[in-house]
């Protein structure tokens, strides 16, 4: 329908405003924090505008509830400052056929922010990490957006994924010998660090000599060395930068293994919400231009407000996040807590304007 195309046009082009004006923000605190650490190394400030540039992703992501909040008011508020709103309303365009048409478009906007935090930001955040290591450490190959390369004298280290607690997965050893030539190749399914020592499960090595390939197998390995520690500092990955399949996962082997998974898990539920937040967002925006007018302060009002409510919502979800957390309450319950009571405070002053 026409009506729901020049809506939808709006909005988007509200949140993109929003999007730019506060990504913009953003890179800029990023990259003046990024500072300090320039001339450590080879990381210069080129290097730190490409680290604070990988790592917008994550930062979009971060803050897309907010952004489609602004987007939303702004947009909306837009149309209702040139009376565009009053004449839809006026030939007979009811508030709830208005915020159906919003919440369509709420809806597609939410679907990509939840792409963007399931594929996208995990892969942008390891090559920004891996990237500002190698150039502070010098001592990191990157071949990928998540293979790490490490040297020990002689050998070559070749890790897949690195998790938190020091969990490696998919490692690969290559050892050569004084001539340089391969001597030998060991993969090891995963690899963890503990009581000093680097636990290898799963492994299968091959041993090459004049003679030809000789394959071994074995359950379980401990080596004295492996990777080296201090790269846990700058790889390793929070529970944010996961994506929900990886928080899922490893919450489940958390589980497993009698540990506890509660950061984990309330990760994932808060990966699994977010991209309703920005809908409910949207909803918060729909009352906020319908009970304000150019007379009542316009769209000075509408962004203060639309500030307001974005920091009491990040405070209030904080809150009710971690609370959850310290008193054992079910991370579903307590990731959507702050979700669910927005809502229905949204639902209740729409239902008031309509």
């Amino acid at each position: 329908m026409v009506l729901d195309r020049y809506i939808a046009k709006s909005v988007i082009n509200g949140c993109l405003l929003a999007g730019f004006v506060m990504i913009s923000i953003f890179a800029f605190v990023d990259y003046v924090s990024q500072l300090s650490d320039v001339g450590k190394g080879d990381y210069g400030p080129l290097q730190a505008a490409l680290y604070v540039l990988f790592r917008l992703p994550q930062r979009l992501y971060e803050i897309a509830p907010s952004v489609i909040l602004l987007g939303g008011i702004l947009s909306l508020g837009s149309l209702a400052a040139s009376s565009e709103l009053t004449v839809m309303r006026a030939s007979g365009v009811t508030t709830l056929r208005i915020t159906r048409s919003v919440l369509q478009t709420g809806l597609l906007i939410a679907i990509l922010v939840g792409l963007l935090g399931e594929y996208v930001v995990p892969s942008a955040i390891r090559t920004a990490k891996t990237y500002r290591a190698q150039a502070i450490e010098k001592k990191l190959i990157v071949g990928g957006s998540s293979d790490i390369w490490a040297r020990d004298g002689n050998r070559y280290v070749n890790v897949k994924r690195i998790l938190p607690d020091h969990q490696l997965r998919q490692v690969r050893i290559y050892e050569l010998d004084k001539s340089r030539q391969l001597s030998s190749l060991t993969y090891a399914e995963r690899a963890r660090y503990q009581d000093g020592e680097w636990v290898l499960d799963n492994i299968k090595r091959s041993t090459i000599s004049t003679t030809g390939i000789e394959t071994s197998y074995k359950k379980k390995t401990i080596l004295k060395r492996l990777l080296l520690l201090e790269l846990f500092t700058v790889l390793e990955l929070e529970p944010s930068d996961m994506s929900a399949t990886e928080l899922l996962t490893y919450s489940q082997y958390l589980q497993e293994n009698n540990l506890d998974n509660d950061e984990y898990l309330l990760s994932f539920w808060v990966k699994i919400f977010t991209p309703l937040t920005c809908l409910v967002m949207l909803m918060v925006a729909m009352p906020i231009v319908f009970a304000t007018t150019p007379r009542s302060g316009g769209a000075g009002q509408r962004i203060m407000l639309a500030v307001v409510i974005g920091i009491l919502y990040f405070m209030i979800n904080q809150g009710m996040t971690y609370l959850g957390l310290a008193i054992k309450i079910a991370p579903a319950l307590s990731a959507s807590a702050s979700l669910i009571l927005v809502a229905i405070i949204s639902l209740y002053f729409l239902k008031r304007v309509n």
